[in-house]
């Protein structure tokens, strides 16, 4: 065994990778230590390296940044005493810049630039108020006897070629198993994007999905003979415990702080280990990230590491103080700092992991409704409602849910909003609400309640988190959206957890996804293991709401909202509004005609809460006593008819203008800011030609309401922590019914006038493209929204011509690609256009411009966009006219490319059984193979679509074809959960034991996302419970590394093989101990599972080293069951 005092190098990796290329430049490998500190968890390599003995040490698998770094510094010089030096050696993300050259391959080393030591920690810092960031770590430059080192080495290689490439050669002549992952890749791969140019939310790599477009590629010049190959870069590397994946931030640090290169753990160590950083360039820190260079980058960096010892004598080293010695009295510090950082980072981690979630989600927000429903209430409104005997016993858990009831303009938003007061300082339980809004999108399905309920929950602890994390993760780490079904089965779980749970949901009428909303409700009130989640709803009484809520609460629990109490508070509000109100506080009315006003409209609203506030603020505007009481005396006698009064008073010279703004927010999937208001308003159409003129804008964003008083209102949103947006809304759900029935605002009528608006105001700005974003707030809204309504407005000639004329145009579709491409919808700054004229004429939907541009000579079959081509641009979006014209026209049914490989797999992942169908009557393959997903049976599994998977079938899909990451169809379903999808596929002929793809097989797939019912079914079918394959071997492994307690039981109780060996993890007790998951350990040992089991003799020795012991936690779970 080998002595720990002989050695003076402590040479320390992050990665397996890293630790593999170290190992390759050890000139002798010795004996492990005889021994090493008692809490050392440290996996060691000992050797030579010229003549100096150096010890080896990785950071544990799966955990990376500085903290995790400084413990393992920590242990290493506690078990290795006589260490002088250190080096930190392995890969980073490179920053290049017009001064810095760097590319993939090179070699960064870390050496004093400027107040930094060579290492820039750049999320530890403050924030001062008007001010940016400062950064305030301050870290030790690298020892003085290797920046030495550095310099004469950089001297050497200045007059002589380097070398280091040939010597990472001789080493891959040597081990010939490692040229595959260790090779130098074809310098071909090396691309670096537009610092603006993001890499899409997806699963599939660069080469497919960024491609090769010159105008998202930076242009190069290559290399020359008299260049250093790869070249090796002196400077500053930023350190942080965080992935660096945004370009812009990266150009910044690397503009500002002269950074070179990036990475996660050098700052743990600069002062408390002194050492030399050394990293090769594996990616350029952007979003483009791959592993395809990691192997090669960590070559290059060990063979510069290496030559860079050879060059300090043994005696110089032997010279410099021990590091022990001199922070050895600071180590109990470090231990003490490294605690509570560890503390920090965990909360880092936690909120990053909730923001990253957030924005998977986009949960709507219902504190906007809320905020707007208390400004509108004054006090004491609803406080009858309170006392009501029904809401007491409903409050105490006596009655478990409660439907309340009442006509359009009562007051059920407000009265909602007054029982969420009451809730919040009385509630003990879990209280989550939601609003439904007939004025946003999103706050009008089931799955957008789903996302807000989910996201409630989740800020309110672990507990709730656990699920929601799990989810994110199945769904690659929010790559992928989850399906609303699963969504529920998620909530469910959470409300689980909670206890005394409180469910407030406002406006159920306003749900477009009424049937399924109340299927929702039927599930969580009939859920035996959901009695303490008690319901709360509003709505008006729609005959389905009507019929159905009774059967899920009980026609015991469903009450009319109280009009006589309603009459009492809208008289309280009426007196308000004349003795404190802002329309009249500054007006002296007589007593008697303070008396008509209150008879007249407190007592004669009749429960109407929206008609009284309509009649004040129009009694507000009257100049002077007779104008009011003439007013009253002519008083609208309902809501219709007070809007009809609205219409007729808006003045005749803002009609048009009035008129089209009212289109929008009718039929706009989203309210607009006033900021687009106003540009509405500027944008002419009834003129010849149509024109925008920004002189037309009006000049304060309040003037805005003087269009449509009234009809609208001004809502203030957050969008994030303090920002604040303000948004135009129509005043109330039944303003939006009463205009929907006129002539004027009926979809095709509005859809023609939205369209010409949108293409008259991209027409008209001008600019660059980054002075249009700052200079015309609607332009990138009108990109996207006149192809959202121009396929009605086609049947309408002035709008078909305006859309002929701005797609040919070469400027102005070159501004709309710019501003907006639906298939890269996620990107703010998309670049030119990837696709032709009909390629987003067809994306669009937009079949009267398509059919014109093909008889003008467009090309059917011209490849670009992410599809590829219009056909399965087309066929993505389910548009089926298009689709019949374009093959009609003779486009390639066949065709290969783009997102889904052909237009056959882009029908199938959007579930659209009748252009699939066109599709194989045209002549398409049925088995074609291609893309991520390989073949359209395979996407039609994975994305659960039922029908198109029986059609397929039907028309001789194979149903056992291999390929693709899910390797066969049933894999695909089984991963997600499908049932009826696996049983049909099982019923067809699939193999349930076929091997293949990312987890193996379909049982292993559907065991690793605890698809308990789908596992079952595939046992019952024959499935083989201890097949070997993947990473994890078998399918009790997979399904205890993920944590699936009821899998596993199900597994073992069906016979699987307890002990057996194989994997990353050798055996299912291993992962479960090292993953923490108790209850699976007991189980397991219930089960009489070996704890003395070892991993096979192929595994790593740095697989086997310990993390969690899993003697110790046997031990821990026998004594806390005792």
């Amino acid at each position: 065994m080998s002595d720990p005092q002989a050695y003076t190098i402590g040479w320390i990796s992050a990665l397996a990778t890293e630790f593999v290329a170290a190992q390759q430049f050890l000139d002798e490998r010795h004996n492990p230590p005889e021994s090493v500190g008692h809490h050392d968890n440290n996996f060691y390599v000992l050797g030579r390296i010229g003549r100096h003995n150096v010890v080896m040490a990785t950071l544990p698998e799966g955990e990376y940044g500085t903290t995790t770094a400084a413990t393992v510094a920590k242990d290493m010089l506690r078990s290795f005493p006589n260490i002088r030096i250190g080096l930190m050696v392995g890969i980073g993300g490179g920053a290049p810049t017009e001064a810095h050259d760097i590319r993939l391959g090179d070699i960064v080393v870390s050496t004093r630039d400027g107040n930094h030591g060579g290492v820039f920690q750049y999320d530890f810092g403050k924030t001062i108020q008007d001010q940016t960031f400062h950064y305030e770590q301050h870290l030790n430059q690298p020892p003085q006897l290797l920046l030495t080192a550095v310099s004469g080495l950089k001297a050497q290689y200045m007059g002589d070629n380097h070398e280091l490439d040939s010597k990472v050669r001789q080493v891959l002549e040597r081990k010939p198993k490692l040229r595959k992952k260790f090779s130098q890749p074809p310098s071909s791969s090396d691309k670096l994007y537009r610092s603006d140019f993001v890499h899409q939310s997806s699963l599939q790599p660069c080469s497919e999905v960024c491609m090769d477009d010159p105008d998202n590629l930076v242009t190069r010049p290559e290399r020359g003979e008299e260049d250093d190959n790869p070249a090796i870069h002196y400077g500053l590397i930023a350190s942080a415990n965080q992935l660096m994946k945004d370009a812009l931030i990266r150009d910044k640090l690397a503009t500002e702080k002269g950074v070179l290169c990036f990475e996660m753990e050098a700052a743990g160590l600069m002062n408390h280990f002194p050492c030399l950083v050394v990293r090769g360039i594996c990616d350029y820190a952007d979003s483009h990230k791959n592993k395809e260079w990691q192997g090669y980058a960590a070559m290059i960096a060990s063979a510069y590491a290496k030559e860079l010892l050879k060059q300090i004598p043994p005696n110089k080293v032997e010279a410099e103080n021990r590091i022990l010695e001199t922070i050895g009295p600071a180590l109990s510090e470090i231990e003490k700092t490294t605690i509570a950082t560890q503390a920090a980072v965990v909360g880092m981690g936690s909120q990053l992991l909730c923001d990253k979630i957030k924005s998977w989600l986009c949960p709507p927000d219902p504190s906007t409704n809320i905020n707007y429903a208390k400004k509108l209430r004054h006090e004491g409104t609803g406080a009858w409602l309170l006392k009501k005997p029904f809401f007491q016993l409903w409050h105490s858990g006596c009655n478990r849910h409660i439907w309340l009831y009442g006509l359009a303009g009562c007051g059920k938003t407000v009265l909602s909003a007054t029982i969420l007061d009451y809730l919040s300082e009385r509630h003990d339980g879990l209280l989550l609400r939601f609003y439904f809004d007939f004025s946003d999108a999103r706050k009008q399905r089931v799955s957008g309640m789903l996302r807000s309920l989910a996201f409630q929950m989740y800020e309110r602890g672990p507990v709730f988190r656990r699920h929601l994390n799990a989810l994110f993760h199945d769904h690659h780490d929010g790559q992928d959206q989850p399906p609303t079904k699963t969504l529920s089965e998620v909530i469910r779980k959470m409300l689980m957890e909670g206890k005394n749970v409180c469910v407030v949901l406002d406006a159920l009428d306003e749900s477009t996804t009424r049937d399924q909303l109340l299927r929702w409700i039927q599930d969580i009130t009939f859920d035996p293991e959901l009695h303490h989640v008690r319901l709360l709803c509003t709505s008006r009484p729609e005959s389905d709401l009507h019929q159905g809520l009774p059967d899920c609460i009980g026609q015991e629990n469903c009450f009319s909202v109280d009009r006589q109490a309603l009459n009492e508070d809208i008289r309280a509000y009426v007196v308000w509004q004349l003795t404190g109100g802002e329309g009249f506080k500054k007006r002296k009315l007589s007593e008697d005609l303070v008396e008509l006003i209150e008879s007249k409209v407190g007592k004669g609203s009749d429960g109407m809460f929206r008609w009284a506030a309509c009649q004040m603020d129009n009694l507000a505007k009257c100049p002077t006593a007779k104008k009011m009481r003439e007013e009253l005396e002519n008083l609208p006698e309902n809501l219709t008819k007070t809007y009809e009064r609205m219409l007729q008073s808006i003045p005749k010279n803002l009609r048009n203008s009035a008129t089209r703004l009212l289109q929008f927010l009718v039929h706009s999937e989203q309210p607009l800011t006033l900021q687009e208001a106003k540009e509405v308003i500027a944008t002419n159409i009834d003129v010849n030609p149509p024109f925008f003129d920004a002189d037309d804008r009006v000049f304060e964003e309040s003037l805005v309401l003087q269009y449509a008083p009234g009809l609208i209102s001004i809502v203030e949103v957050t969008i994030h922590r303090d920002t604040v947006k303000k948004e135009l809304h129509l005043a109330h759900f039944s303003v939006k019914e009463f205009l929907e029935a006129q002539a004027d605002f009926g979809r095709p009528s509005a859809s023609n006038a939205i369209t010409r608006t949108c293409l008259t105001y991209l027409k008209d700005i001008t600019g660059s493209h980054t002075g249009i974003n700052q200079n015309f707030p609607m332009a990138r809204f009108a990109a996207k929204t006149w192809t959202r309504f121009g396929s009605l407005a086609e049947a309408f000639q002035d709008s078909f011509q305006a859309m002929l004329v701005f797609v040919e145009g070469e400027e102005t579709f070159q501004r709309w690609c710019r501003l907006y491409q639906a298939d890269w919808s996620w990107d703010k700054d998309p670049g030119p256009p990837k696709g032709s004229r009909l390629y987003y004429t067809c994306l669009s939907g937009l079949s009267n411009v398509a059919r014109e541009l093909i008889n003008k000579g467009a090309g059917v079959n011209a490849q670009g966009g992410l599809y590829g081509n219009a056909l399965q641009a087309a066929s993505a979006e389910g548009h089926s006219e298009i689709v019949g014209l374009l093959l009609e026209k003779g486009a390639d049914v066949n065709a290969q490319g783009g997102n889904y490989g052909n237009a056959l797999q882009a029908a199938s992942a959007g579930g659209y059984s009748k252009i699939v169908e066109l599709l194989l009557e045209t002549g398409a393959d049925v088995n074609a193979q291609g893309r991520l997903y390989s073949n359209a049976l395979q996407v039609a599994s994975v994305r659960g679509r039922y029908e198109v998977v029986k059609l397929l079938l039907q028309k001789g899909a194979d149903v056992n074809i291999q390929a693709g990451d899910y390797g066969n169809a049933l894999q695909a379903a089984s991963i997600k959960g499908y049932y009826k999808i696996a049983e049909l596929l099982i019923e067809k002929g699939a193999d349930v034991n076929a091997q293949a793809g990312l987890y193996g097989n379909a049982l292993q797939a559907a065991s690793s996302r605890g698809r308990y019912k789908v596992v079952k079914l595939l046992l019952e079918k024959g499935a083989d419970v201890n097949a070997q394959a993947g990473d994890y071997s078998n399918a009790l492994q997979v399904a205890s590394v993920r944590g699936r307690y009821e899998v596993v039981k199900l597994l073992l109780e069906k016979g699987a093989d307890i002990n057996a060996q194989g994997g990353l993890y050798s055996n299912a007790l291993q992962v479960a101990s090292i993953k923490g998951y108790y209850k699976i350990v007991e189980l397991l040992l219930e089960k009489e599972a070996d704890v003395n089991a070892q991993g096979g003799p192929d595994k790593h020795d740095l697989q086997k080293r310990p993390q969690r012991d899993c003697k110790s936690i046997s031990r821990e779970v026998k004594r806390l069951r005792t």
